[in-house]
C-alpha cells in the first residue's frame, strides 16, 4: 500500500505527460491553421489570375489573336504562382444568354440557389466560347485541391473528387461585358 500511494503522490515527470496531453492538439491546431493559410493564398492567387485573363478577352485582345482554350490556359497561368499544378485547370467561357429568370447569369446558378452550378472537373474539355463585342460573358476558373488529409477536404469541399482524391475547389470567376473593340 506504500508503495501505491508514493507513486501516485509523486510528481516528477508530470510535466512532461501533461506536455505529451496538449502537444498533440496543439500541432493539429497549428496543422488546420496552415492549411487554412494555404487555401487563402491559392484563392486569392487564382482570383488574380482570372481577372488578369479576363481581361484580354474583355478588352478583344484574346479574339484578335484567336486564343483558344489551351493558349488562354497559358495565359492564365502565367499570373499563378510556381507552386500551382496548371494541369490541374479547369476553365470554362460561357456567352450568356440576353434576358432574365431562369436564363442569363441564372443557368450557372444551382437550382436549389445555394451556390454556383459547378460542371465536370476534366481538364482541357470545358466550354470555351469567345464572344464578340459587346456581348456578355461569364468565365469559370476552377484549381482542384487535393494535397489536403482527407478529414480536411470532406469538412471543407463539400464532397468534390478530382482524380480519384477528395478536393477543396478553388472557384474564381469573372462575369464581364465584352468592350466595342
Amino acid at each position: 500500500m506504500l508503495l501505491v500511494r508514493r507513486y501516485v503522490c509523486d510528481q516528477r515527470g508530470a510535466a512532461a505527460v501533461e506536455f505529451a496531453l496538449v502537444a498533440m492538439l496543439f500541432i493539429l491546431t497549428l496543422l488546420f491553421i496552415m492549411t487554412v493559410a494555404t487555401i487563402l493564398f491559392i484563392n486569392q492567387s487564382l482570383d488574380y489570375a482570372t481577372t488578369r485573363a479576363a481581361r484580354q478577352i474583355l478588352t478583344g485582345a484574346a479574339q484578335t489573336s484567336a486564343l483558344d482554350q489551351a493558349g488562354f490556359k497559358t495565359a492564365l497561368c502565367r499570373n499563378l504562382p510556381a507552386s500551382m499544378t496548371c494541369a490541374n485547370l479547369v476553365v470554362n467561357l460561357y456567352l450568356v444568354p440576353p434576358g432574365s429568370g431562369s436564363s442569363g447569369y441564372y443557368s450557372y446558378v444551382r437550382s436549389d440557389v445555394s451556390g454556383l452550378a459547378i460542371p465536370a472537373l476534366t481538364p482541357g474539355s470545358g466550354q470555351y466560347s469567345l464572344g464578340t463585342r459587346g456581348q456578355y460573358q461569364y468565365l469559370l476558373v476552377i484549381y482542384p485541391i487535393t494535397f489536403l488529409p482527407s478529414a480536411f477536404a470532406k469538412m471543407l469541399g463539400g464532397g468534390a473528387v478530382f482524380n480519384g482524391a477528395p478536393a477543396y475547389l478553388a472557384v474564381s470567376t469573372a462575369a464581364f461585358r465584352n468592350e466595342l473593340f
